[in-house]
């Protein structure tokens, strides 16, 4: 994996553009952004939680002991793996790749149980991927809510009026946390036919321009599943 990798994921929800944004990412020079992976990180905070509880709570070198071997254990080791593993199998860079990353829609509270825990997830994002770039996509709730597959869901509205808010949150809160130029946050009412909304975005996260290529994509019309 090279150490010049630079990483972007961007933090949506169903039926809100975000594949138009995926291309228009990936018409930029030197940028690589794979689709969805069923929220395949997940599993990864997790597992990386438990190592660093064990590591902070235990250091236990004896064989006789239950927590044997967690003295010797290294989160920070653990995280590099984590990382390498997901850049070399999931992400996959090519060699001319300079910025890689992915996009994810499940961030609903049927994912998360709270704000707080999405907040911390994409923290950990951030220590799996450093310095990591997050472009946040919303668009209006009940506007989603009428679109491709939310229908069958009576409860959308409500739903994705919740993950809009978080979503917004997260920008202000991310912000705060990491500092300017970490995260952007862009609507799709705001960028749906204005691809000068999308570049200015993407430039604000010191992605690479390329502002006709961004215009191609979001001013052609994509087609993609039973309800494009």
């Amino acid at each position: 994996m090279s150490e010049d990798l630079r990483f972007v994921t961007v933090v949506t929800y169903g039926r809100t553009g975000s594949t138009v944004i995926q291309a228009a990412l990936n018409a930029l020079p030197g940028v690589v952004v794979r689709g969805e992976n069923y929220a395949a990180m997940r599993g990864l905070y997790a597992y990386s939680q438990s190592i660093e509880e064990t590591a902070d709570r235990h250091h236990a070198g004896k064989a006789t002991h239950p927590w044997f071997g967690s003295a010797r254990l290294s989160p920070s080791d653990v995280l590099a793996d984590l990382r390498r593993h997901v850049v070399d199998t999931v992400l996959r860079p090519r060699a001319d790749t300079r910025w890689i990353g992915f996009k994810e829609v499940r961030y609903e509270p049927g994912h998360f149980e709270s704000y707080d825990l999405l907040l911390d997830y994409l923290l950990f994002l951030g220590k799996l991927f450093p310095g990591l770039r997050y472009l946040i996509n919303v668009r209006d709730p009940a506007t989603a809510a009428r679109s491709g597959w939310w229908p069958g869901n009576a409860n959308a509205a409500e739903v994705l009026a919740t993950t809009r808010e978080w979503l917004t949150d997260a920008m202000a809160d991310l912000t705060g946390i990491l500092g300017d130029g970490r995260a952007a946050l862009v609507d799709y009412d705001g960028w749906n036919g204005r691809p000068d909304v999308l570049s200015a975005a993407f430039g604000s996260l010191g992605l690479p321009a390329d502002d006709a290529a961004v215009r191609e994509v979001v001013l052609a019309r994509l087609e993609h599943g039973p309800h494009s």
